[in-house]
């Protein structure tokens, strides 16, 4: 990938983290559906409904 702005340093495998959207176009390419961590559902879940992300409370 030629522009990918993450790797893995164990298998060097590149890849594209992009934050996340309220319209779920959280993808770079493309319409897909994102994969989320369990560990992060509620989180992500509270952002589409309007919830700052942790650590952006204030902008």
């Amino acid at each position: 990938m030629f522009d990918a702005n993450f790797y893995d340093v164990q298998t060097n495998e590149e890849f594209w983290v992009s934050g996340p959207k309220r319209d779920r176009t959280d993808t770079r390419y493309g319409p897909s559906n994102p994969e989320i961590e369990p560990e992060a559902v509620e989180t992500y879940d509270a952002f589409l409904e309007g919830a700052p992300l942790p650590g952006r409370e204030n902008g």
